[in-house]
């Protein structure tokens, strides 16, 4: 069975047969012979395959192609009379970003979205935003210099990042202008449960869950930093004094294996029902560090049960970096919510928590996948 999907690429109207499960990867590169779209991981972790949609960077890996009726692509072949992915391109080559050049047509896309978001970024803010993007020859060090060279060009030439770098000349109207996000972020706890935000250095997201115990219970079950540690996946506590703690959470990516050993702090105001949980370590290996904080507020939630709503801040750098990609903070935030739920309605009814099984990519994956599924039929 196949579906027609209509969608503007590169300026021109097209319009393929393609199965449901086809990927936006497969209709460019099978179906409309634009294979400078690369295929890497098809996890949507190594970058390869980002391209402009709407004007925004996505992985098109796992982007159904069902979901991009009416949408506006720009592969590696597209992009005319963009003076800034021009730019880019000479500044690539003039500093040398790229060798294989595997990676490039994704690694543009990329550098495309930060010359438009950001007025004068620092190299570390560069490094954090390439970090989805994968390079296994360059190092990354000419990438940054062309990134921050066509910066500097776009701000010599009285350009901001907000709203001036439409493609010169005008390109067809069916091709939608680049546009900027809006990053303002509201004060905790009005945050719509479920939103993913990046500030460029910390990923945070808003979620509510239920538990089936009373506030009381579920209270007295954070208070307990060795229990409630128990039904994260992947955490272990090693040692608890007064509000701090020591332990490790470990994370299992691909070909990527991290243990992350630290220390931490809890605290509990007991007559609000709320509290907070951060915590803060390294990798054995010295390759990635871990920093991450949950602010959680407890009320009464249906049939004598809680809702809990928590706001969890978080952010990685290193070899595990592209877990601060929007894209895979959600799937990565329900596998977590899910087991945890699980784990703490055992605990709650006289249980245990099942093993701390490590973070896994298949988990990832199937949760990232079950999520854009449930977007794109209208399940909730």
């Amino acid at each position: 069975m196949t579906e027609t999907v209509r969608l503007t690429v590169n300026g021109e109207e097209c319009s393929v047969n393609v199965p449901p499960r086809a990927q936006l990867a497969e209709v460019l590169r099978d179906h409309l012979e634009l294979t400078g779209t690369h295929l890497g991981c098809e996890h949507g972790v190594c970058g390869a395959c980002t391209v402009m949609f709407d004007g925004k960077p996505v992985r098109s890996c796992i982007t159904f192609a069902k979901s991009c009726e009416g949408a506006d692509v720009e592969t590696i072949e597209g992009h005319r009379g963009d003076k800034v992915m021009a730019m880019l391109r000479e500044a690539f080559s003039r500093h040398h970003g790229l060798q294989c050049g595997f990676c490039t047509p994704g690694m543009l896309a990329t550098a495309r979205d930060i010359v438009a978001r950001f007025d004068a970024p620092d190299e570390k803010t560069i490094r954090t935003e390439l970090s989805g993007n994968l390079c296994r020859c360059t190092g990354y060090v000419g990438i940054v210099r062309a990134i921050q060279d066509v910066i500097d060009w776009r701000n010599a030439s009285g350009l901001s990042a907000a709203g001036h770098l439409h493609p010169e000349p005008p390109v067809p109207t069916k091709i939608a202008p680049f546009s900027i996000r809006d990053e303002t972020i509201p004060a905790f706890p009005p945050e719509p449960a479920g939103r993913v935000r990046t500030d460029g250095t910390w990923t945070t997201v808003n979620r509510d869950f239920s538990l089936t115990a009373p506030t009381s219970e579920v209270r007295d079950l954070f208070a307990d930093i060795w229990s409630v540690a128990s039904c994260i996946p992947g955490a272990t506590v090693t040692n608890v004094t007064e509000n701090r703690f020591e332990g490790n959470v470990e994370i299992r990516f691909g070909p990527i294996r991290a243990t992350f050993r630290g220390i931490g702090g809890y605290s509990v105001n007991e007559g609000q029902k709320t509290g907070k949980i951060s915590g803060r370590g390294d990798d054995r290996n010295g390759q990635s560090k871990l920093e991450g904080e949950m602010t959680y507020n407890i009320g009464p939630g249906t049939h004598g049960g809680s809702l809990v709503s928590a706001e969890i801040r978080f952010r990685i750098e290193g070899l595990l970096a592209q877990f601060n990609r929007p894209e895979l903070v959600t799937g990565f935030v329900d596998y977590l919510l899910t087991r945890f739920t699980s784990n703490c309605e055992a605990v709650l009814s006289g249980g245990k928590a099942t093993e701390a099984l490590q973070l896994s990519v298949l988990s990832l994956a199937w949760s990232v996948l079950r999520s854009r599924l449930r977007k794109l039929f209208g399940h909730h």
